[in-house]
């Protein structure tokens, strides 16, 4: 799992740059002998993914890109050129990851995902889908023989480390390759595209879009173009960002 996610707890670290991120998926596959494999990622996990086609495209057979561009996001009314401004739909993103992260399981005193569920549709969550997604990163544990040998205290803990990607949220937002950041900060759309150009991929990508979100705009695509000639985009449509989780059997 990448950094701060899943069951990657043996070994987080301070910085959650997509260039880190890309190495860290590197060293996995040189511990599995993975000399090649097609790389799929969504979101945050697509530019990582993104990120290590750029910077190792020998190492990647395919790209699978889910709803993400190769740019940089904003979650207020900045908007630098050639960037996208507050209605790109990462502001929404931003406030999830705040809004969990402030969920403290210990001093509320919750004991069931359910609890949480409660917690998390009276706030920002509405969409019982993307709740159900959320909670896929809260773990049921059980502590067994806390009172007696028929009873036991349910324990929750999350598996991602919310704290530590909020303090990260402005670094992810954007996008990086070899620690150079990539974002669209200079004048001009020949010129973005020739910083862009330092960086190909020539394998086939396949960007998946859900036809509901706005991280992938056609604004993006002189961006996506020159960073990957042999791309193709398609569209789910009626579901947003999350697509996986939307329309897991499209």
């Amino acid at each position: 799992d990448l950094r701060y996610h899943g069951e990657n707890t043996h070994d987080w670290k301070n910085t959650m740059s997509y260039s880190e991120m890309a190495r860290d998926v590197l060293a996995f596959m040189d511990k599995i002998s993975s000399e090649e494999a097609v790389i799929v990622g969504h979101s945050m996990g697509g530019k990582v993914a993104q990120s290590l086609a750029l910077m190792a495209p020998e190492r990647v057979a395919g790209l699978v890109v889910l709803d993400i561009s190769p740019v940089r996001y904003y979650s207020d009314n900045k908007k630098a050129s050639g960037g996208v401004g507050d209605d790109s739909g990462w502001k929404v993103v931003e406030q999830i990851v705040r809004s969990v992260a402030q969920i403290d399981l210990e001093e509320g005193g919750y004991k069931t995902k359910r609890e949480v569920d409660a917690v998390l549709r009276d706030g920002i969550l509405e969409d019982p889908a993307l709740r159900a997604f959320v909670l896929t990163n809260l773990e049921q544990l059980r502590a067994k023989d806390v009172v007696s040998d028929a009873e036991s205290q349910s324990l929750l803990k999350w598996k991602i480390h919310w704290d530590g990607i909020v303090n990260e949220l402005d670094r992810i937002a954007g996008f990086d390759v070899h620690d150079q950041s990539m974002d669209s900060n200079l004048e001009g759309l020949e010129e973005q595209q020739q910083q862009s150009s330092q960086y190909t991929y020539d394998g086939d990508v396949f960007f998946i879009h859900g036809g509901a979100s706005r991280f992938v705009r056609s604004s993006h695509l002189p961006t996506i173009t020159s960073y990957f000639p042999n791309h193709m985009l398609t569209t789910i449509r009626g579901v947003g960002h999350w697509v996986h989780a939307e329309a897991p059997d499209d």
